[in-house]
């Protein structure tokens, strides 16, 4: 026999080695990348880049982390945690889409001492999110760094600092605002803010229509037209002019202007040429919330800027819009005292029965005086629909019409009850309760002999009278109906509660409304109790819907279908 070659044989170690099992690789967790740019620190969109490249950096280093998504709050403080970027983060985390996350450090997580260690110590440990300061060296799965006197010293530190930036930004606006510097990001309708000297420059274009708005104001014509026609004339809202020369959007159609953004720009002394601060005021390092602040407290520096309207032509304007003002407090007052003279009873409740729309309520003047006010019910669908005359009806007329036909649906109640609880006593299957009893004690002993059968045709089977396919073909057939028969004792066990539980609420509801047989009077309590909907129809015939359950019918449609 031939010598076979040695040469490419395996070598004893590499022959082990071939038939090792390749080794696992290690699972990944899902690690979500968080940053933050705060208006305090002043930082730019360059250091919004390091962090997220410095982390990144660090996440495809890790071998055990997996990159998901990156969560950045631009121009967000650091001193709580409402940022749009870290709420998505934390659903995402509540979702379990990620396991990690990772920050440059500490003051990007945030610069909050309390929060910052209430999510560190206990929300993350709860959720099991493992969380990475890249610069800082910390990482929580080391029990050494979370039980470190670090941690809440650098947490400290950066509350600290973050509460003394925040005061010193404070300051710093407090003295560009009584310098009459325009300290707001964005300028007014019809100006533009200079980038270099910070100060308000005219816009042309969108000035035009602010002198257009003030002209129409001069001229008496009202708010709301003026609105109606910026919207017709196609102008750009000032919402939608920012988008398109501040942010640089292409604006393709133009939405309705709002009334209250034409009386906002009427009302702006920024028009005259004057720089208006310290309307609002928030001290982050305080913990206050922005506020608004009163007129008195305004710093008003006059002739910072290049004026789109005259002095004059503004101060005319705020003596025509606080007339306005007054007249419309005093019409307001007027009418709320008229609507709580005349109140609407049956608010809701009123419908035409001719088109089936609601029907107004109006309170009309009566006679030479105007205080004196005569109520209506109208129906103002005469043009909407033929075969509608719009018609009306006196408030009173229809109060005493409703009250007539509630006296007689209460005697027709009480009548009723006297039937019901006869009724209850007779045992005779026209008592609906006696008859549930009959069909119970029916089913019951029903159930008890399909109980029997099985019991028999189990002591045939171990007896050898019935084979076993009989048998499973017979035992099937009894469960079914054993199971069928318990679900309608079932069933009518239940409406047997539900009859009695019905006759009972049925007399006391007509028990309590029998008080009212002797009063013909208005009673709103009593209408709403009982009254559902009201059709008025165009000869004063009214149709009354009662919200009230007539369990008297219900029965009897019951005794006679049995």
């Amino acid at each position: 026999m031939a010598r076979k070659s040695r040469k490419n044989l395996p070598q004893p170690e590499q022959a082990a080695a071939s038939v090792l099992l390749p080794e696992l690789e290690e699972a990944k967790i899902p690690a979500a990348i968080y940053g933050r740019l705060s208006v305090e620190d002043e930082e730019t969109e360059e250091s919004m880049e390091t962090q997220i490249a410095l982390v990144q950096d660090y996440i495809n280093r890790s071998r055990g982390l997996s990159y998901v998504d990156t969560y950045f709050d631009n121009g967000f403080t650091g001193t709580n945690f409402k940022r749009p970027a870290f709420t998505r983060l934390m659903n995402d985390v509540r979702q379990k889409k990620i396991k990690c996350i990772v920050v440059k450090d500490l003051s990007r997580f945030g610069r909050n001492y309390l929060e910052a260690g209430y999510y560190i110590e206990t929300v993350f440990p709860f959720l099991g999110i493992r969380l990475i300061a890249v610069t800082d060296n910390f990482d929580s799965t080391r029990k050494e760094d979370m039980e470190s006197l670090a941690l809440p010293i650098r947490n400290m530190v950066n509350a600290m600092y973050a509460k003394d930036i925040s005061k010193k930004i404070w300051t710093s606006l407090q003295r560009k605002k009584e310098a009459g510097y325009a300290v707001g990001n964005d300028a007014p309708y019809g100006y533009i803010r200079n980038p270099v000297t910070k100060r308000n420059e005219i816009d042309p274009e969108a000035a035009f229509y602010v002198q257009l708005i003030f002209q129409w104001e001069l001229m008496g014509v009202p708010i709301f037209e003026i609105a109606r026609r910026m919207t017709l004339l196609q102008v750009p809202t000032p919402r939608e002019w920012h988008r398109k020369m501040v942010e640089g959007k292409e604006v393709l159609t133009c939405k309705k202007w709002g009334v209250t953004t034409i009386r906002h720009i009427l009302e702006n002394q920024t028009y005259v040429g004057d720089t208006i601060n310290n309307k609002s005021t928030q001290k982050l390092f305080a913990g206050q919330d922005k506020r608004d602040l009163p007129k008195e407290q305004w710093y008003v520096a006059k002739n910072t800027h290049p004026a789109i309207i005259a002095r004059d032509d503004f101060e005319k304007v705020q003596k025509i819009l606080d007339k306005n003002r007054a007249v419309f407090h005093t019409v307001r007052a007027k009418s709320e005292q008229i609507r709580t003279e005349y109140q609407n009873d049956f608010a809701g409740m009123v419908f035409c029965a001719d088109c089936g729309r609601p029907m107004e309520f109006e309170r009309l003047p009566h006679g030479a005086e105007e205080s004196k006010k005569v109520c209506y019910y109208i129906c103002k669908a005469r043009q909407a629909d033929d075969k509608c005359i719009g018609h009306q009806i006196t408030e009173k007329l229809l109060k005493a019409l409703i009250m007539d036909q509630l006296h007689l649906f209460i005697t027709q109640l009480s009548d009723r009850r006297k039937v019901v609880e006869e009724l209850r006593k007779i045992e005779d299957v026209q008592n609906p309760v006696y008859r549930a009893k009959g069909e119970i004690m029916s089913l019951t002993d029903k159930v008890s002999q399909m109980a029997k059968k099985r019991e028999q045709l189990y002591a045939d089977y171990v007896a050898g009278v019935v084979d076993s396919e009989d048998y499973q073909l017979i035992r099937e057939d009894y469960s079914r109906q054993y199971d069928g028969l318990r679900a309608a004792l079932q069933e009518a066990e239940n409406k047997k509660v539900q009859v009695e539980q019905q006759i009972e609420e049925y007399l006391n509801m007509t028990s309590h409304l029998e008080e009212h047989l002797d009063n013909f009077e208005f009673d709103i309590q009593l209408v709403k109790s009982l009254v559902q909907k009201i059709e008025v129809s165009a000869d004063k015939r009214i149709r009354i819907v009662f919200g009230f359950r007539d369990v008297f019918t219900e029965l009897g449609k019951e005794s006679a279908e049995t």
